[in-house]
């Protein structure tokens, strides 16, 4: 209980992330009372990824200098008055700049989250797994839970399948966002503690130079993860702020029937979330990630090429290929973040991770709002091929651009990163992976007997 509480305190706010974002998705359908235009319902779509760029620029430095715990509880505070906001909202504008303060809180729950997860792991080894079970917690709860929600409000407040009084479901929805934000917020109040490994990286920085000349040295794992994660975001977002609209797609059928398809596709994708922790405990992250990439562009030429065969005629088939290609996504979803949360030194750790997930927010604002105008204009075959080009460019970066490593060969860089040698860490960094030595391993042993000893 002493490690689960901190653990799922650090997960809420990707949890109500993921949770608010899904909530979008359904809101255009029930906020029929602003009258918004195509561009307002656009940008509502795409404003909290603006706002998500700041935070993440802002939150993840800043937690450099403050502390992993103080950026996580700042971060929670700023996502309540968003969601509060949210919920209040009296215009459609007004629920646009509602998005954008959310988004700035929840930008800054990516750095810091999965840098204290992974600087929280007994063994840097482990780091990449434990950022893959927060994004387990997050991703795959908050995503399973908003149209979940919205099926039983639906339900509940008119089971006789006509039109619910949206207005109040829509704000209900939101609602509910608060509730969550502000429970992260107690739980990381009484839980959540600086890791040790940071203390002594921060302890360690106080007599060297610049954290941004660092940053400048590891200008090329910082280019790769952040267009990765750009390219990454890109699909996710694009595709996941519209796939209601893509499952419905004009259906004479009650609203809340895609509500619960949007449901059973995010739970039915939990089974690969679960499988990429395993897989980033047996292998390294980056041929997991190339694995993803691949089996999403190949997947979804088959969306692309038989879209309205499929949708129109082959409901059951066409949902099950849209999960499968789900399902590849969960890989590069967690290693895009676990990655920027593992190679940089823990001195430019949330800097490092910040830049890489604001770079991924600003392809999240263009995959939203591009595969938003394509949706209404009934381009949907074209998302899948636009999803095929983008997973294919990814792949190829990550191809030629990141390092492949094990937890030995990041113990490595760090030390001589915490020594000022940051261009001989960053050629370790690109080693490969390291073999422990004869002498490192009776070291460990010998300390392992002691340990167990005292």
């Amino acid at each position: 209980m002493t490690t689960l509480l901190p653990a799922i305190a650090t997960g809420m706010g990707l949890l109500t992330d993921k949770y608010m974002l899904g909530a979008t998705n359904f809101v255009e359908h029930y906020a029929v009372e602003f009258h918004a235009s195509d561009d307002q319902k656009a940008f509502v779509k795409s404003a909290m990824y603006g706002g998500a760029v700041l935070g993440m620029m802002i939150f993840g430095p800043l937690s450099d200098i403050t502390g992993r715990r103080a950026g996580l509880m700042m971060c929670s505070v700023v996502t309540l008055i968003g969601a509060l906001l949210s919920t209040f909202a009296w215009s459609a504008n007004i629920l646009i700049i509602a998005r954008i303060i959310t988004g700035i809180g929840m930008g800054g729950e990516y750095p810091l989250a999965s840098s204290h997860s992974a600087e929280s792991s007994t063994s840097t080894g482990d780091g990449a797994r434990n950022v893959a079970l927060l994004y387990l917690f997050g991703s795959g709860g908050g995503q399973a839970l908003c149209p979940l929600v919205v099926y039983f409000l639906d339900l509940t407040m008119d089971p006789a399948n006509n039109p619910p009084n949206g207005e109040l479901l829509w704000r209900i929805l939101f609602g509910i966002g608060a509730a969550m934000s502000l429970l992260g917020l107690v739980l990381r109040y009484f839980t959540v503690k600086d890791s040790e490994k940071f203390k002594a990286a921060k302890t360690a920085a106080k007599s060297k130079g610049s954290s941004w000349g660092i940053v400048a040295v590891y200008w090329k794992p910082l280019l790769g993860t952040s267009l990765a994660w750009l390219l990454f975001d890109v699909v996710e977002y694009g595709l996941k702020q519209n796939d209601a609209a893509i499952f419905d797609a004009g259906k004479d059928a009650p609203y809340r029937n895609v509500a619960l398809t949007v449901f059973l596709t995010r739970l039915l994708v939990i089974p690969s979330l679960i499988l990429a922790p395993i897989l980033l405990r047996r292998f390294p992250s980056k041929p997991v990630q190339m694995v993803g990439f691949a089996g999403c562009a190949l997947i979804n030429i088959i969306l692309a090429c038989f879209f309205h065969t499929l949708h129109d005629n082959y409901v059951p088939i066409f949902d099950a290929i849209y999960i499968i290609q789900l399902s590849f996504q969960s890989f590069p979803g967690v290693t895009t973040m676990a990655i920027p949360a593992e190679i940089f030194p823990s001195s430019i750790r949330g800097t490092g991770a910040g830049i890489s997930a604001a770079s991924g927010k600003v392809g999240a604002m263009i995959g939203s709002y591009v595969f938003s105008v394509m949706k209404d204009a009934g381009s949907l075959s074209e998302i899948f091929w636009t999803v095929v080009g983008t997973s294919a460019a990814a792949f190829l970066l990550t191809l030629c651009v990141f390092p492949r490593y094990n937890g030995l060969t990041l113990d490595l860089a760090d030390d001589l990163s915490r020594e000022d040698k940051h261009k001989e860490a960053l050629a370790m960094l690109y080693s490969g992976p390291q073999e422990e030595s004869d002498d490192d391993a009776t070291e460990n042993e010998t300390g392992g007997s002691e340990e167990e000893s005292e």
